[in-house]
């Protein structure tokens, strides 16, 4: 039997293990026709978590100041990029020399500042660089180089697609779960005890990072809105703050949660590592995010029948007919938001409808073979 072609996934963010690199693991891990060999410039936690998944991983040292800068928020300066340029140049030659040694058929680059490396690297490689886009995107300096370089652009939803205006180059392959990502056979029984919670209470939860973005502040004006209106209702919000996140954000949901907070109604549960249990609880999830590439929390929580009520953010149309398989409101719409939120916790049957159409999208569409057979057919077609 021939060997399987090798694809180098390369990304520089390789300190961080959140939603985007928690996809990457799970494309590399379901590649059945491909052979993945994961590349970053420095060990850390998504090194680590490549190798724990069987993946072949290699560390190609990058300059010291592009590690120190790619840690902090916003970026290398003028100056900085300056003084690191020449080494970065070598860093690109040892990846184009380890795409050439391993004969790699192409370079995938995870984010957009992987794909600035990632394209030259590509080019002195003679293979094509594969540039998966997570997010609409303002196409700044990095963006159009990211562009020019890459053969294809993976996008993740219609909204990134259509951020770059659609071209020709622009393919869309929605992210997806493995299958064992969610227990649906989960219960949430053990979590209502353990918060002192009734076992018929009507929980509403959000899922995700405490920062501003994620927008949780308007998940708590709903659940101060709709309290006094349904005794029964607790409401829970699971996620910790991430880096570079302000804390005065943390501290001002706090705040606003403080009424039911104070009456054990509301409860920040931080990392949770089992989401199923969290989500077998939920009889509503709420996620009012002012931005996104495609929002994969409100696909798990999909795929636990949960019925959904999001934002019109990017991914939302991908996932969701609005009053069919989810309920979708306008990005900032408190009231819409609200008012959605109320009708589900008004109508058992409306939640089991809602609930059960859209386990069934998410159940055959946002799989991760689904996504990696996409991928590696996208891979080994040659233009």
């Amino acid at each position: 039997m021939p060997e399987k072609p090798t694809v180098l996934f390369y990304e520089s963010n390789y300190y961080r293990f959140y939603g985007a690199a928690r996809v990457l693991v799970w494309l590399m891990t379901h590649l059945q026709r491909i052979h993945p060999v994961f590349v970053a410039p420095g060990d850390g936690i998504l090194p680590q978590r490549a190798r724990e998944a069987g993946i072949e991983t290699v560390i190609l040292p990058a300059p010291g100041i592009w590690r120190r800068m790619e840690s902090k928020k916003g970026g290398m300066g003028k100056v900085q990029k300056a003084l690191a340029a020449p080494a970065l140049a070598f860093h690109i030659r040892d990846l184009a020399r380890l795409a050439r040694e391993r004969n790699a058929i192409g370079i995938h680059a995870n984010s957009t500042r992987a794909a600035v490396l990632a394209g030259p690297a590509a080019k002195l490689a003679g293979v094509p660089m594969w540039w998966h886009l997570r997010r609409e995107r303002r196409m700044g300096m990095n963006e159009r180089a990211a562009y020019a370089f890459a053969e294809w652009v993976i996008c993740i939803s219609q909204a990134v697609e259509a951020g770059l205006g659609s071209p020709p180059k622009a393919v869309v392959i929605h992210d997806g779960l493995p299958a064992d990502r969610i227990d649906p056979h989960a219960s949430g029984e053990a979590l209502k005890a353990r918060l002192g919670w009734p076992e018929d209470a009507l929980v509403v939860g959000a899922v995700g990072s405490l920062a501003p973005n994620k927008r949780h502040d308007m998940f708590i004006r709903t659940a101060l809105a709709l309290a006094d209106s349904f005794p029964q209702a607790r409401f829970l919000i699971a996620g910790h703050r991430p880096q570079g996140a302000p804390a005065s954000y943390e501290r001002r949901l706090h705040e606003l949660a403080q009424p039911l907070e104070e009456t054990g109604r509301m409860v920040f549960l931080g990392w949770v590592e089992n989401v199923s249990e969290v989500f077998a609880a939920i009889d509503a999830f709420v996620f009012p995010s002012d931005n996104e590439g495609l929002g994969l929390v409100a696909i798990e929580a999909m795929q636990m029948g949960v019925p959904v009520v999001r934002t019109d953010a990017a991914g939302a149309e991908d996932m969701i007919r609005d009053g069919e398989t989810g309920f979708i409101v306008p990005v900032g719409d408190q009231v819409a938001l609200t008012q959605r939120v109320r009708m589900l916790l008004e109508d058992p049957a409306l939640r089991e409808r809602i609930g059960r159409a859209g386990q069934e999208v998410a159940r055959s569409e946002f799989t991760a073979q689904r996504m990696a057979e996409k991928t590696e057919a996208l891979m080994l077609r040659r233009k």
